[in-house]
């Protein structure tokens, strides 16, 4: 049977506990670059490569769920649904950083530019212009990705009307090659560490490779998950948290992504159990919005007291870190996704499936 030119019994997102787990994963890894620990200082760049393609994965593969379910996407609705999403807490985050700056004499506060390049999401070009680390700093990746996000379901509408998926998913593998193009002539010519890791247009790979993935995926029949395989990208993608600042800003960027997608895919043909499906993983998945936003500022705070081991600090600060979390996700999220799910019921299905932020 046929419905929008798909199988009635090809693959579909659903609700996939797995892919809160790799969000854990990922936000793990970022926690642990903030550790200030040298020898994974690339672990950062591992994590947000992670989430830059799960998310390009995740609303890829929902966009095309909406098209096969309405005969369309609406723009009005995804957007609206990325607003509900994501502004919310960020607000909540910005203005705690903002009450606590009034008390604040340090060159780590941020300043009014920086606020307002965070609340519209250009955060990336203003961190890149002032070139210095603030509380806020770590909302470049968002920025990224809601700058992406303002251009890839018009041209998925546009591609899926005129030429199919096997078109989508040559556009996306296109545009990720041309992202390490950029990457390498930008090194080549001597530009700057902000230009190279935080531009969209040289770090839009991480979230192409996931659309290619969800576009390939899409319309198959599914087959058998491989865990082992799925283990060993991704095994190797934390590996890559080793290397040193000139890899980290070349190979990095370019390997994480096409090793997440190969995890992702072989993880999501059928229901997985395993360790990224245990509570604490899909837990920590399920806040990683949370985690992220806050965890910057109480780390770097950490990092300037005077403890008397070092571990204990950042032990303290990952627990102050996830109480807040919760808080956000109790208080904050979970009230909003609820709104959300309600304005997209006449959809059949939304965000909502994954669990988390997508």
């Amino acid at each position: 049977m046929i419905q929008n030119g798909l199988p009635s019994d090809c693959w579909r997102l659903g609700r996939r506990p797995v892919l809160d787990g790799v969000r854990g994963a990922a936000i793990l890894l970022v926690m642990l670059a903030h550790t200030r620990i040298e020898q994974v200082h690339a672990a950062g760049t591992v994590g947000v490569t992670m989430f830059f393609t799960l998310s390009g994965f995740l609303i890829t593969a929902l966009l095309l769920e909406e098209r096969k379910h309405n005969g369309r996407v609406s723009l009005r609705k995804f957007y609206a649904r990325r607003a509900l999403r994501l502004l919310p807490a960020l607000c909540l985050f910005l203005g705690a950083i903002g009450l606590m700056a009034t008390s604040l004499d340090s060159p780590v506060v941020p300043s009014t530019t920086d606020f307002l390049g965070a609340l519209f999401y250009v955060g990336n070009y203003t961190s890149a212009i002032h070139g210095h680390d603030t509380l806020i700093f770590h909302t470049w990746s968002l920025a990224v990705e809601e700058q992406f996000y303002i251009v890839w379901p018009l041209i998925l509408i546009v591609v899926m009307r005129w030429g199919g998926r096997r078109l989508l998913v040559g556009i996306a593998g296109a545009g990720a090659a041309l992202a390490v193009l950029i990457r390498g002539y930008l090194y080549l010519a001597g530009a700057d560490g902000f230009r190279l890791a935080f531009s969209t247009d040289s770090r839009m790979d991480g979230l192409l490779v996931g659309c290619l993935a969800a576009a390939w995926m899409t319309g198959r029949t599914p087959g058998r998950n491989r865990p082992v395989l799925a283990s060993v990208a991704l095994v190797g993608a934390c590996t890559l948290s080793l290397v040193g600042l000139k890899s980290e800003l070349l190979f990095v960027t370019t390997l994480v992504p096409w090793l997440t997608a190969c995890s992702i895919l072989l993880l999501v043909q059928q229901s997985h159990e395993g360790l990224l499906t245990t509570w604490p993983m899909r837990i920590l998945g399920q806040r990683s919005y949370a985690v992220y936003l806050w965890h910057y500022p109480i780390f770097s705070m950490a990092a300037a007291v005077a403890w008397p081991w070092t571990l204990v600090g950042f032990l303290v600060a990952g627990v102050i870190t996830a109480g807040i979390a919760h808080l956000s996700w109790r208080c904050v999220e979970e009230p909003f996704l609820r709104l959300k799910e309600r304005r997209a019921r006449s959809g059949a299905h939304q965000e909502e499936v994954v669990g988390a932020a997508v």
